[in-house]
């Protein structure tokens, strides 16, 4: 599949103030440089607990729950480009994060949106693990059942109703759709995660296994789509190389940046 182009925003006629650009890139960073960031915006994620920024764009602007981030991972972000995003100029957002993407380009991803106003494009489906706090998974089985029915029948034909394990997960919480999609998805998420939050409370896990709200949103969004019937594409995902991410980790510890090469050149 031919990499995603770095040109989203140009086609927009500057004098024509009707003209909207196809897709606005958001890319989620915790003071990292970004991947093949193109024409995308990087946003600091969960900037309400820490001052190593290297992108003036914050999490904890306007309406946002940055002082979650803990528990919520990315998805900070994601709440942030709802509530306060530039999304009244655009026809689409494109969600990812700064050491991954989609691999879609240009012309497929304008192709698939215009002919499926409702569609999704994300992560290609591959199997997902237990959830290592299984109780935290039940909590989220139960709460959907009791509040969220319309969402149940899907999710137990998607996981593994002991452990949440599965095989049809579009992970990463990344995706491109419209900003009429982006907005109904955000709306059921975020309140699903705001009552998970008050049934399962703070805990004390390592940094990564805390972001359970994250966990169950990589879960929710294949059962989203699922239930509603929405048109999805999946594609694959384009990583940041293992070895390379291992000396940019390096890299900051003795204080040096590591620069990803890129064409993008506004900060």
């Amino acid at each position: 599949m031919i990499t995603k182009t770095d040109n989203y925003n140009n086609r927009i006629d500057s004098n024509d103030p009707s003209c909207k650009p196809a897709v606005l890139t958001y890319i989620s960073t915790y003071g990292h440089r970004c991947m093949k960031p193109g024409k995308g915006i990087p946003l600091e994620v969960g900037a309400e607990g820490r001052n190593n920024y290297i992108f003036p764009l914050h999490d904890n602007t306007g309406d946002h729950i940055s002082y979650e981030n803990e528990y919520y991972g990315d998805l900070t972000a994601l709440y942030w480009i709802w509530k306060n995003g530039e999304k009244e100029k655009y026809e689409a957002i494109e969600f990812r994060h700064y050491n991954k993407y989609l691999i879609i380009s240009e012309n497929e991803t304008s192709e698939f949106l215009h002919l499926n106003k409702n569609g999704w494009i994300v992560a290609k489906a591959a199997p997902n693990p237990p959830h290592n706090y299984v109780e935290e998974w039940k909590c989220f089985r139960e709460l959907v059942k009791e509040k969220y029915h319309v969402y149940y029948n899907a999710l137990l034909k998607l996981y593994d109703e002991a452990d949440g394990s599965g095989y049809q997960c579009n992970s990463t919480n990344m995706f491109i759709t419209s900003t009429d999609q982006l907005n109904k998805y955000c709306s059921v998420l975020f309140e699903i995660c705001k009552d998970l939050r008050e049934r399962i409370g703070n805990t004390v896990h390592s940094r990564s296994d805390q972001r359970y709200c994250a966990f169950m949103a990589e879960r929710f969004l294949s059962v989203y789509l699922c239930t509603h019937s929405l048109p999805r594409l999946e594609t694959e995902v384009c990583r940041e190389n293992k070895f390379l991410s291992r000396v940019r980790k390096a890299a900051k510890l003795i204080g040096v940046r590591y620069r990803y090469k890129s064409s993008y050149n506004n900060y």
